[in-house]
């Protein structure tokens, strides 16, 4: 393991620093002892009248004792809690500490995860792939065992380090310093304990869902979630002031998460999110417990939202509501993240639409006459699909086109009738 390895370097390091220092020290003051000493003796004897030569006594041979003998050892143990305590008492960074057991978990887990890939037979290399694949039987007891595990393992790493799982690896493969950016309006104290509380508040929930029949809350587990709720606002509010914990939860929360996808094409303003964000917040916090799975509860939180919607475009004037409504379209969304993956104009998006809906009318004009020949017509849609592929390609560009292309199935259609 590297991080071990460089730890264990680090402390043999400091070991050796200080034994040299320790040694140093001694050597220098022993010689600079003896060295006064001559030349006391020799200005001694230039005062003094000669007399009779003494016999010198063979200087005292001078000890070293070797200090801070470290043995890895000494730190290692079968218990993670009691491993991760020594190496805190000779002061390894928590940093450090976190990568060690991190790893050293992982490492575990995956040998666990590893033995239900296999049934257990001997390789031989003359045999074909089917010999090792598993049975079904085993197929699903390894599925049982696999989810069992990916249960298991962010508890215990949220057990021993108080740390979220998915949000650490992420760290290794998607964004590390996420936090950083949403939170960059703190100061770094205020942020550090931002961050701390939400682990703590985080690994309470963790532990009554966890617990959970079936997935299915009790009233009680409900009650309890709203206390862990409340107790995490309350202690956010000693922490931050007022304004601070607004642009906490604009900058955090799951609505405002959603908010921020919702409204891909339609660039809000500032004044607008934030009208948006209290009701999405609102009708989020009323439905946060309940039963995902009633089609009524669905419907009637659908319909609220629905209604925030609206409600939001009737305060729209001229161009905007137009905007707002065009930034629903799915397909409007998709040409927005393309044109901004790839750099192009701004109008990109509309250009592409407008594209799509004059030649369907085109189509169904041509297809509604029934005095153009079943061959013309079939003639027709093909040279309509070729122009319009041709036209989407430099509107986009090659690239952006090729990948536009691959779900933009409206444009093959068009050769169809």
């Amino acid at each position: 393991m590297k991080i071990r390895f460089a730890v264990i370097l680090l402390l043999l390091n400091v070991a050796a620093l200080a034994a040299g220092f320790v040694f140093f020290n001694q050597y220098r003051g022993g010689q600079a002892n003896r060295e006064n000493d001559a030349t006391q003796t020799e200005l001694a004897a230039a005062q003094a009248p000669v007399a009779a030569p003494q016999t010198v006594a063979p200087p005292q041979s001078m000890v070293v004792y070797k200090t801070n003998d470290f043995r890895w050892s000494q730190l290692e143990s079968a218990d993670y809690r009691e491993y991760i305590a020594n190496l805190r008492a000779v002061g390894c960074p928590e940093v450090t500490i976190r990568d060690i057991i991190l790893t050293d978990v992982m490492r575990l887990y995956a040998q666990r995860r590893g033995q239900f890939y296999h049934n257990g037979r001997t390789f031989n290399y003359w045999e074909t792939n089917d010999k090792r694949k598993l049975k079904q039987p085993q197929i699903e007891e390894r599925d049982r065992q696999l989810a069992a595990i990916d249960r298991e393992l962010p508890a215990v790493l949220r057990e021993l380090l108080g740390i979220n799982y998915e949000r650490e690896i992420n760290k290794y493969f998607v964004d590390a310093d996420q936090d950083d950016e949403r939170l960059g309006f703190l100061s770094d104290d205020k942020r550090d304990q931002v961050l701390s509380l939400r682990e703590q508040f985080e690994g309470k929930r963790e532990q009554i869902l966890n617990k959970a029949q079936n997935g299915t809350l009790s009233p009680d587990d409900i009650d309890q979630l709203r206390e862990i709720d409340q107790s995490q606002d309350e202690a956010l509010s000693q922490i931050l002031a007022p304004q601070e914990k607004e642009q906490y939860e604009l900058s955090t929360s799951p609505s405002a998460d959603r908010l921020r996808q919702q409204l891909i094409g339609f660039n809000p303003t500032q004044q607008e999110f934030r009208a948006l964000f209290d009701k999405q917040k609102a009708i989020d916090d009323a439905y946060e417990f309940q039963d995902t799975n009633d089609a009524s509860v669905l419907a009637s939180k659908a319909a609220e939202e629905a209604g925030m919607w609206e409600g939001f475009k009737g305060n729209l004037a001229g161009d905007r509501a137009v905007q707002f409504e065009r930034s629903q379209d799915p397909e409007y969304q998709k040409l927005t993240l393309l044109s901004q993956r790839y750099d192009l104009p701004a109008d990109t998006s509309e250009t592409l639409l407008e594209m799509r809906q004059a030649v369907e009318e085109e189509k169904l004009k041509l297809l509604s006459n029934k005095d153009i020949p079943a061959e013309r017509v079939e003639a027709a849609l093909q040279a309509m699909q070729a122009e319009t592929e041709k036209a989407a390609r430099e509107t986009l560009g090659e690239k952006a086109f090729e990948q536009y292309s691959q779900t933009a199935a409206w444009i093959k259609k068009l050769g169809t009738n």
